[in-house]
Order: C-alpha cells, then structure tokens, then sequence
C-alpha cells in the first residue's frame, strides 16, 4: 500500500475514534486486537497448519453433534455448575486492556 493511502487510513481511523463514546472506543480496540490475532495466526500458521485446524475443528464439530458429546457437555456443564453452587468459582477479571486477569 503507498505511503500517502496509508497516512489517509490512518487518518479516517483516527478521525473516527476521536468522536466515539468511550465504550464504542473499546469495542473498536477489541475488533482491532481480534483482526491483529487473525493476522498473527496466518503470518505463525500458514496454509499447511491451517488445514491440520480445519481438520480438528472438523474432528470437534463431530463429536459435540453426537449423542456422546453432548452427554460431555452436560456432564461438563452439570459439573460447573455444581461448583459454582458450593462457591468454588470466581468472577472474571479483566485488565484495562481487556485481558483476563487473575482475580
């Protein structure tokens, strides 16, 4: 990309924020770091991994369709929240840039 369609970019970006409400501001910058990973993922991955993901992901979608997986994920389910009853949970925490802290 040429450098002056970048620094227009850059600018609409900008100009953009600038009249956003806090909490649109936010949920700009968490579509921002999700399009960051994505980039990140592809650039670490490459095609050969990404059809070892398709293949998993494929592997999973079988099993949570099956009679057996969705007796895991009630079971799995029935198990937090029975651990949620008896007070073993905790709420998430999150830092000021969104990320999971520990609590």
């Amino acid at each position: 990309m040429p450098v002056a369609a970048a620094d227009t970019q850059e600018q609409l970006l900008l100009d953009i924020v600038r009249v956003l409400s806090p909490d649109r501001t936010e949920q700009l910058i968490d579509f921002a770091r999700f399009l960051e990973a994505q980039l990140l993922r592809e650039e670490l991955f490459g095609a050969e991994i990404e059809n070892e993901v398709e293949a998993d992901n494929a592997r999973w979608d079988a099993l949570l369709s099956s009679d057996d997986g969705q007796a895991m994920l009630n079971s799995l389910a029935d198990e937090a929240l029975a651990e949620h009853r008896v007070g073993k949970t905790k709420p998430m925490v999150f830092s000021t840039d969104g990320r999971i802290v520990p609590g």
